[in-house]
């Protein structure tokens, strides 16, 4: 018998190890890097600022918010503010490093988030295909790459996965670290729910696997850690009510209010909702969808391959998985993150089974390899295609932009112009405790008032009409916000009567430009009317992304305010 013949597995593994080690790890590093990048763009998302007052508040005072204090319209109403922890680490944060220290963590938190997904199946896979399947994930995943609570999420549910993973192996220790794991999850965002449905998903499989004797773990082991998960949930500064919130919340925007809060949030949008509203081929159009729609396919394709041909024993818990999140990704577009996290390690998983059954077949000097190598090449080579089709897609659409700043992305780590600190500086430097109706791109500019103008000891601290709080602004609050302009673009006196119901101290109003040209009737009335001044004016970057800031008359003369022309707003149509 020669020496190829006598060759063991491990000599096989030892041999591709060395062979191939190098080259797995430069396409990690490669994907890693490019991951790391890809976060590197101007902040843009206008929730961090009420995040920020938030942690420095904690900070002075050694306590966690339990009632409402940034709105006027509901005053110290019960606010469960589950992103406490999260929240001292980005003001830690800011103070030390600034926007450039927030933005170079998160980058940081998503890398590791994919080096943790990538690193479970090490060197098991050629590097190049790791690289080539993970791509589109990966695409999927920087699509929603802000500074925001769901990226300690997206690390907390990488690190479960790996440790089921791991559990699965025979490594049963780790599962243990569920527990301070789901502690450290409900003191940092609601998503924590995650973990005990993901667990519950892999605790229903190991009882399948001990019913069919196919697998020795111990399944009551692992419905004691769901049970003690539970448990943990208790440990956050609002006990059960804390637990129970994100029910609470799912029931608010995912109830019959459902449609009404799309209009405040485009990332509470879902498929079905886009494809009604834009029809079936604004899928092709728009990244996020187009590759969920490119991605869902072969990864649903190597699922049933390895289930159904080579009997993938931990079946049950992958497809559970997949139609979780599948489910989840379908109603928000803002769960498109956690689609590509755990569809990404799901078909990744299959196929590494797949290469598995190929290095056997080696062994067994079988004749089917090349089947199996034909199968893994045309699964690799989808999603390669899938992803140069939407490249291309996206090029072609970003040739055709105006370059206008809006929302578009620019590289960097600095902060994206309709940020306007100045506007808000100058909003809290108003020597009088009065309250702001801020409207811009929604409640963006909302965040930076609180941030620069609510201080809860001084004389002059000033709180805004509705803000990105979901859970802290009731219904009615933010249907007189968005029908606030629409009112007053017909009269303005119905716009002034919603700001007289909720607010006996004087409102300051503070527009995006844009906003005011696209309601006239609202804007001409402002600017001819004898209850406001301007005092504020921008321009810049460009005349709608500006802002404009009115007071009442009566605060303009008692504070001496210089009227400001808005000559701009009159002549554009």
């Amino acid at each position: 018998m020669n020496q190829d013949a006598m060759m063991t597995e491990s000599d096989l593994d030892a041999g591709i190890s060395k062979a191939n080690a190098v080259r797995w790890w430069a396409f990690f590093v490669v994907s890693i890097i490019g991951v790391f990048l890809s976060g590197c763009y101007w902040m843009v998302n206008g929730d961090i600022w009420w995040h920020l007052k938030a942690g420095e508040l904690i900070r002075e005072t050694g306590a966690v918010p339990d009632v409402n204090q940034f709105t006027f319209t509901n005053p110290d109403t019960p606010w469960i503010d589950l992103h406490w922890l999260f929240q001292v680490g980005v003001s830690w944060i800011y103070d030390l490093f600034g926007t450039p220290g927030l933005i170079l963590v998160k980058s940081g938190i998503g890398s590791a988030v994919f080096a943790v997904l990538m690193l479970i199946h090490r060197h098991k896979v050629p590097g190049w295909v790791m690289a080539s399947v993970w791509a589109p994930f990966i695409s999927i995943y920087c699509g929603r790459f802000h500074v925001r609570p769901e990226m300690i999420s997206h690390l907390l549910l990488s690190l479960v996965l790996a440790i089921l993973y791991l559990h699965s192996k025979g490594k049963t220790r780790w599962i243990w670290c569920l527990i301070p794991i789901q502690v450290l999850w409900v003191n940092s965002q609601g998503l924590f729910v995650l973990q005990l449905a993901v667990l519950g998903a892999y605790a229903l499989q190991c009882q399948w696997w001990q019913w069919r004797e196919s697998k020795e773990i111990n399944s009551r082991t692992v419905w004691g850690v769901v049970a003690l998960c539970f448990v943990a949930t208790l440990a956050n500064p609002y006990g059960i009510a804390g637990a129970i919130f994100p029910l609470e919340l799912l029931g608010k925007v995912g109830g019959e209010h459902r449609e009404f809060f799309q209009r405040l949030a485009g990332e509470t949008i879902g498929m079905s909702s886009f494809i009604d509203r834009y029809g079936f081929d604004a899928v092709f159009f728009t990244p996020t969808p187009r590759l969920l729609l490119f991605t869902a396919l072969p990864v649903v394709i190597v699922l049933a391959v390895t289930s159904l041909r080579f009997k993938d024993d931990s079946w049950l818990y992958k497809s559970l998985l997949l139609l979780g999140f599948g489910y989840l990704a379908w109603n928000m577009n803002r769960n498109a993150s956690l689609y590509a996290i755990v569809w990404g390690y799901v078909g990744f998983d299959c196929l590494e089974k797949i290469f598995a059954r190929y290095r056997g077949r080696v062994l067994a000097r079988d004749s089917e390899p090349f089947q199996v190598t034909g199968f893994v090449a045309g699964i690799v080579f989808l999603f390669l295609g899938f992803s140069t089709v939407s490249l291309t897609i996206d090029v072609l659409q970003k040739a055709e932009l105006d370059g206008s700043y809006s929302l578009n992305r620019r590289a960097g780590l600095g902060e994206h112009p309709w940020y306007h600190h100045d506007a808000a500086k100058f909003i809290a430097a108003i020597e009088e405790e009065a309250t702001v109706f801020a409207s811009y791109n929604g409640t963006g500019f909302a965040g930076l008032v609180i941030y620069h103008g609510y201080r809860p000891d001084a004389p002059f601290s000033k709180r805004v009409f509705a803000d990105a709080r979901l859970e802290a602004n009731s219904i009615p609050v933010l249907v007189d916000f968005l029908e606030f302009m629409p009112k007053g673009n017909v009269d303005l006196k119905d716009a002034e009567a919603i700001l007289d119901k909720y607010n006996s101290k004087e409102t300051i109003l503070a527009f995006k430009n844009g906003e005011l040209l696209s309601h006239p009737g609202f804007k001409d009335a402002l600017i001819d009317s004898t209850r406001w001044r301007s005092v504020y004016f921008s321009d810049a970057p460009n005349l709608h992304d500006g802002m404009t800031i009115f007071v009442p008359e009566s605060m303009a003369d008692r504070l001496n305010l210089k009227i400001v022309p808005v000559t701009m707003l009159r002549l554009t149509q």
